[in-house]
Parts: structure tokens; C-alpha cells; sequence
């Protein structure tokens, strides 16, 4: 059956999604347990296909009640990865290195907090992007870090215009010492997701 939008995946193409995502955060995760040098663990990932209009609304929802941050994938794998970051996660990252910090609020982020959190979310999302890269063969690049408080004009952009849904597929990894955790939500584009899933022979044509 052909794909021609993620309206049409079957139980296939969403247990594929499911897996690749479920590799990419465990990547993410062991880069992150070596940045904080605690250990951590990572959910059982949740595909979703919603309308594009309601998947962007959610995005904005969860974005203003967080520390938000949003990465869009180039090259031949395209998306977007939006970091959606509770402010007692980023207080126990941001004390790894400065252990007096406070954050329950995102006017708590200083410069100093701001740094850390970033490069956290650039070295997670590097290895979840890298994960496409080698099973797959094909390249992907990632942006900097955006701190974003209403990205869904963003999402939409990278990864439907046009289209009447949008998929998004939502890890937790978690910090086992405190139990303190946050989410990644990658949007891909339908294009480059069918050409990702042709290279590993998920027909999609």
C-alpha cells in the first residue's frame, strides 16, 4: 500500500518508528549518564499520529510550562527534536556542575544555567540523530539548540506543511538518582522518514 501520508502507516511503519526511537534515546541516555556521571533510563517510546493543527497545539502546551528546546535535523533525514525540559530536570543537570542552583522557574535560567542546558541538548540530540545515521547509511546534520516557548510554527515548517498530520514519536529518559526526567519528542518529515525506512526495506511505495 503506498504511503502518502502518515495517515496511511500501518502497525509496521509505527513498530519501526518505535524502535529507532527506542535506539536513538538509549544512545541519548548513555551520553547523558556520561555528562552527569549518574545513571539513567529511558521509556518505552509512544508514536503518535494527530491531526497537524492538534500535534503543533500540544507542542506550544508543553513548550510554556518548561524549559523548551528545539533542534531541526538537515541533510537526508529531516525533523525536528523538541526537548521539553521540567524545571526540577534542569535544576539537577545545572547542579552537576554548580550544585547551589535553584530553578523552578524559567526566570531561575541564568546565562550560566543556560549554557549547561544546551550543550546537555546538543550532545543528547547529536547522538539520537547520529543512531538514523548508522543504521540507515544516510546523513543527518543538527541545528543549535533554540530555547522556544511556542514552537509548533517551527515543527509544522520543518515537517508538514501542507500535510494534515503530523507523527511524533515521545522518549522519557529519566535520572535513576532522582528520578527526575524529561521527554523528546522527534517529529520526522514524511519524505525523508520513507526514504530512511526504503534503506532498511519497510516498504513505503
Amino acid at each position: 500500500m503506498a504511503v502518502n501520508g502518515f495517515g496511511d502507516f500501518t502497525e509496521m511503519h509505527t513498530s519501526f518508528l518505535q524502535e529507532i526511537a527506542n535506539m536513538g534515546a538509549g544512545n541519548a541516555a548513555t551520553a547523558l549518564s556520561t555528562l552527569i556521571s549518574s545513571a539513567t533510563d529511558i521509556s518505552v517510546p509512544n508514536v503518535k499520529i494527530m491531526p497537524a493543527a492538534e500535534a503543533a497545539a500540544l507542542a506550544d502546551t508543553l513548550s510554556s510550562r518548561t524549559a523548551a528546546y528545539l533542534i531541526t535535523l538537515s541533510g537526508d533525514i529531516k525533523g525536528s527534536l523538541l526537548f521539553v525540559i521540567p524545571f526540577a530536570f534542569a535544576e539537577r543537570l545545572v547542579q552537576t556542575y554548580f550544585p547551589d542552583v535553584t530553578i523552578t522557574a524559567r526566570e531561575n535560567i541564568d546565562e550560566m544555567a543556560v549554557s549547561v542546558i544546551k550543550e546537555a541538548v546538543n550532545i543528547v540530540a547529536a547522538s539520537y540523530a547520529n543512531n538514523f545515521a548508522i543504521i540507515s547509511g544516510m546523513m543527518v546534520d543538527i541545528s543549535v539548540p533554540q530555547a522556544v516557548t511556542a514552537p509548533s510554527q517551527d515543527i509544522i515548517a520543518v515537517n508538514g506543511a501542507g500535510s494534515a498530520n503530523l507523527c511524533f514519536i515521545n522518549n522519557s529518559i529519566e535520572i535513576t538518582d532522582c528520578k527526575r526526567s524529561f521527554n523528546v519528542l522527534f517529529y520526522p518529515e514524511l519524505s525523508t522518514i520513507k526514504k530512511f525506512m526504503g534503506t532498511v526495506g519497510i516498504p513505503c511505495e
